[in-house]
Formats: structure tokens, sequence, C-alpha cells
């Protein structure tokens, strides 16, 4: 279907790129309820747990790419609470829900994990081994620390919402819990090479 969701632009350069996640969950939010900047940003906050790191100023340059391939769409309207003035709040557009489901349906190349870690332990000296079981150590315990927080619930969700929420949860359990396997297996394996070379 050519044309579809492809803004003013004529292109869906926003759908490419690292921040394509943000952007499409962003569409989504503003969907699901326009909002301004700052409530946006507390909303992806709560929806993606811990384990992103979101920055209001981000949230703001990722909408304004949205607003410039016509994807969303600004209104200056009233503050709800009694303060004077006005905010800016984001709305969908007629290509928004289009948009939204090409995002769904579209394949996303995968993030790349541990890329520090890799390439400190591409360029590794035998004495750089204390460092890196540091660095190991330290990602070993952020995994644990988010795995915690991001166990999925027991029971059946009682709500689409709930349900989302909780396959989230358990998608990255999994992948840290892969995590904690892969740094486990490297420390130990630098302390079979370190005992084999003693």
């Amino acid at each position: 279907m050519v044309g579809v969701a492809e803004g003013k632009a004529g292109t869906a350069k926003w759908i490419r790129g690292r921040s394509a996640h943000l952007r499409g969950a962003l569409l989504g939010l503003v969907l699901e309820r326009p909002s301004h900047g700052g409530e946006l940003a507390n909303r992806l906050a709560m929806r993606l747990g811990e384990t992103w790191r979101i920055d209001s100023n981000d949230v703001y340059r990722l909408l304004q790419n949205l607003l410039d391939e016509g994807l969303i769409e600004v209104r200056e309207e009233p503050r709800r609470d009694k303060r004077l003035g006005t905010r800016i709040v984001y709305h969908p557009t007629e290509l928004t829900s289009a948009a939204l489901t090409r995002w769904i349906e579209t394949l996303l190349p995968r993030e790349t994990f541990r890329l520090g870690l890799h390439a400190k332990l591409a360029v590794a000296r035998e004495q750089d081994v204390p460092g890196l079981r540091l660095a190991l150590a330290q990602h070993r315990r952020e995994c644990l620390t988010l795995a915690t927080m991001m166990c999925p619930g027991d029971g059946e969700p009682g709500s689409w919402g709930a349900l989302f929420m909780d396959c989230t949860r358990d998608g990255i359990h999994q992948m840290l819990q892969t995590e904690l396997d892969w740094v486990n297996r490297t420390l130990r394996r630098i302390d079979e090479y370190a005992d084999r070379v003693a």
C-alpha cells in the first residue's frame, strides 16, 4: 500500500533508526489519548519500565520527528489546572492509525546488547582482567536489579492493558536472564583461563 503513513516528506524515515521503537510507542500513546509532551514522556516511561532510559528532551525530539512526518499534530489548548495560559497538546492525524499498524507489523533490527563490554573484551590484555571482572560484575548487578523489577506477574491478567504489560515484562525478563547467563559464563571462562596459566 504505497503512501500509507508516509507523511509530508514522502518517506517512512520515522520507522528506521535507533529510536524507531520509541517513535512507534509514542504514536500508540498519542492515538490512545492526546497529551502534552511531559505527560507523554511519563506515560512512555511507565509503560516501558525501568529498563528503558527515557529522557524528556529525547521525547520532545521524537515528537518533533513525528510532527515533521505528518503523523501527529499539535494544538494549543487551555491548561486543565487553574493556571493561566495554554499548553501544546499532541493529537493524532488521519495517518496515525495506519502508521502505528505499519510499525507494529514491521520487523525492526534487533538491538545490540553488551556493545561496550564486547568492545572491551575485544581489545583487553591479560593485565586488564581485574578491570574486566569489575565491569562484568557491575553489569551483572544491574541486570539482577532490573530482572527483579521486571519479573512477570503470577496468574492471568484481567485486562488487555495488564496482558501487554505482563508480556513486556516477561520478554525483558527473559532477555535479562540470557544476559546474566552470558556474564556468568564469561566470568567463569576468564577464571578458568587464569587458573590454567597460573
